[in-house]
């Protein structure tokens, strides 16, 4: 299981304080990604301002395949103290992982393979010890390396520091109403714009689910938390949003990328306890096992 996509996801799943959670069933989620550079096939074959990529709906992008978009459903139950996000964790893999708020663990299950990874607050914390160490180590060997090797480990750690440079401060959060209202899905939402480094977000939210938005604005802050500081821009910004309400689609836009994540249904009934079990035969390991090695494999070889 690769450590990166288990750390994302711990960070999406983490732990909240269990009177938070008055909400039992489920929620029915959908991402979709399309690459910037191929929606000129919805704009008349030129490249959209921002305002005219935001007025692209989901719905739009996988019906025309020229766009190249690629959409994900998956679905969250909560009931009681558990947590449990059915999405792949590995590429082309049947995953999901499932949370135990009393234990304060969060675990990764891969059931073709009969294994799982246990994720804790101190995997967390070796994972930021880890990152730091790598990017010493690469900043340390970047002296004695030609310029194509020196050019492969700065894009190494720009990827490390979420794509942005380094060197720079965390970016900034501004957030601002832009007094846009619609629909969603049966409830009535409120539009925020957030500019965050060179990402724009824009969140609808509804004042209609109180009790998740409770819940998940806690875990979001606690997310950024546990989130290494120069990779907390992505993280505060949907933090903002969270707190202006329960966030029912957040459209982004990057350099490369026009992502929308939206809840497609919410679904209030009793969920089955066995969904957060983990089968006893099942191999486990920790994220301190699956982060062996890393600093070992992360250097291009030496030049020849």
């Amino acid at each position: 299981m690769r450590i990166g996509r288990a750390a994302l996801c711990a960070s999406m799943m983490l732990i909240t304080p269990a009177t938070l959670y008055g909400f039992e069933g489920s929620l029915k989620l959908r991402t979709t990604v399309a690459d910037r550079d191929k929606l000129t096939v919805l704009n008349g074959g030129k490249a959209p301002d921002q305002q005219q990529m935001l007025a692209i709906t989901p719905d739009q992008l996988p019906a025309n395949k020229d766009t190249g978009a690629q959409s994900q459903e998956s679905t969250v139950y909560l009931s009681g103290t558990k947590v449990r996000m059915d999405t792949p964790i590995e590429k082309n893999k049947d995953s999901y992982a499932v949370v135990d708020l009393d234990k304060n663990l969060t675990w990764f299950v891969v059931p073709s393979e009969k294994r799982y990874i246990e994720w804790s607050e101190a995997d967390a914390k070796a994972m930021t010890e880890k990152m730091a160490q790598l990017e010493k180590m690469m900043k340390d060997k970047m002296a004695t390396l030609p310029p194509e090797q020196r050019a492969q480990v700065e894009a190494m750690l720009k990827n490390l520091h979420g794509g942005n440079d380094p060197d720079a401060p965390p970016p900034t959060v501004d957030i601002k109403a832009t007094g846009a209202t619609q629909t969603l899905y049966g409830m009535q939402t409120a539009a925020y714009q957030v500019k965050s480094g060179d990402e724009t977000l824009v969140g609808w939210v509804t004042q209609e689910q109180p009790e998740i938005n409770k819940m998940l604005r806690t875990v979001q802050q606690r997310m950024e938390k546990m989130t290494p500081p120069t990779m907390r821009g992505r993280q505060s910004a949907r933090t903002a949003i969270a707190d202006k309400g329960f966030p029912i689609r957040v459209q982004t836009i990057d350099p490369k990328y026009y992502r929308v994540e939206e809840v497609l249904a919410i679904d209030k009934k009793p969920v089955d306890a066995n969904l957060f079990v983990i089968p006893k035969d099942y191999a486990k390991s920790t994220g301190r096992d699956a982060m062996k090695g890393i600093g070992d494999k992360s250097m291009p070889p030496p030049a020849k």
